[in-house]
């Protein structure tokens, strides 16, 4: 009886499992012509496609932006908001994740930091579930990166201790990472951390998902929301 009650517990935990990574690696939908156009190489920036989306400015930089991003999302739909920081002088890395989950390639930062010794001044941006998967990164490669940036998300683990500029920039009208729960999640982070909160925005405007994703009325455009994320992470990084 033992065995029977053992061998089915193995059965549903291997069904639990493989029902939540397939329901991870279908991702929320996003615009695709506006990611695909983002994915082309213009006068300013040269996009190249490997183990990683990245975004050369031609202009040469010396600071690099690694991009995590959330859960069920693809490297792509933050296509569109690496093209404006490159064309601010900011070379961009997004690391596609393992099943769309940045939790199972934590360390994916590292590959960015080791092909590219030509940009020596490294941070490390997370949205949403991402944000969460490169607070844990950063507990452990505080010689390798300079900071964290933090898009409506918080750490799930405590990082109060982590000697590196931390800046969480939220939105007012996520329904998602609520201004609740930024709030709630302060004592994990370092007391030093900066907090911006965008004004009407909320979570989906920090890339490109589809419209679809919602319904809410009152919001920044998702081009003004996308200028006030660059704006504020360029403060912090520059």
């Amino acid at each position: 009886m033992i065995k029977k009650i053992l061998k089915w517990t193995v059965v549903l935990l291997v069904v639990v499992v493989g029902s939540t990574a397939a329901w991870m690696s279908i991702p929320f939908p996003y615009q695709q012509q506006q990611t695909t156009d983002a994915l082309v190489s213009n006068d300013q920036v040269e996009v190249n496609q490997h183990d990683f989306i990245e975004f050369v400015p031609k202009q040469g930089a010396s600071k690099g932006l690694i991009v995590y991003p959330g859960g069920k999302t693809t490297a792509e739909t933050f296509a569109p908001l690496a093209q404006q920081f490159a064309s601010h002088g900011i070379y961009v890395a997004i690391m596609p994740m393992p099943l769309n989950t940045a939790f199972l390639g934590i360390d994916k930062a590292n590959i960015a930091i080791e092909q590219r010794s030509d940009i020596s001044t490294w941070y490390v941006a997370g949205h949403s579930l991402g944000g969460v998967a490169a607070a844990e990164y950063a507990k452990s490669a505080e010689q390798s990166i300079a900071g964290l940036i933090l898009w409506a998300s918080y750490p799930g683990s405590d990082i109060s201790g982590l000697q590196l500029p931390v800046i969480s920039i939220s939105a007012e009208k996520d329904l998602q990472t609520t201004p609740e729960k930024i709030a709630l999640n302060k004592a994990k982070m370092p007391n030093s951390a900066i907090y911006e909160e965008i004004s009407n925005g909320n979570h989906w405007h920090f890339a490109h998902y589809q419209d679809a994703m919602t319904e809410q009325q009152g919001l920044l455009t998702r081009q003004q929301q996308q200028q006030k994320v660059v704006e504020l992470s360029l403060q912090f990084m520059l």
